[in-house]
């Protein structure tokens, strides 16, 4: 899923940059460890956190998954 957000952005013009939220700390640990996503500052403080994937972890998903 997030590859294609990843094609969705490039498509666009956005570089491959992806903006997200993790439901779960685990969800959150996951995405750090996996795909090199970065804490970026939330909208809602009490809400979900927001994660950023961009760079050269995007193109490593979007080589990984899609290329």
């Amino acid at each position: 899923m997030i590859a294609f957000g990843i094609q969705l952005s490039i498509d666009a013009n956005c570089n491959g940059v992806v903006v997200f939220e993790a439901k779960t700390d685990e969800l959150e640990q996951h995405y750090i460890r996996d795909f090199g996503a970065r804490p970026v500052a939330s909208l809602y403080p009490d809400g979900p956190k927001t994660f950023m994937i961009a760079d050269q972890a995007a193109k490593d998903i979007f080589s990984s998954y899609l290329f």
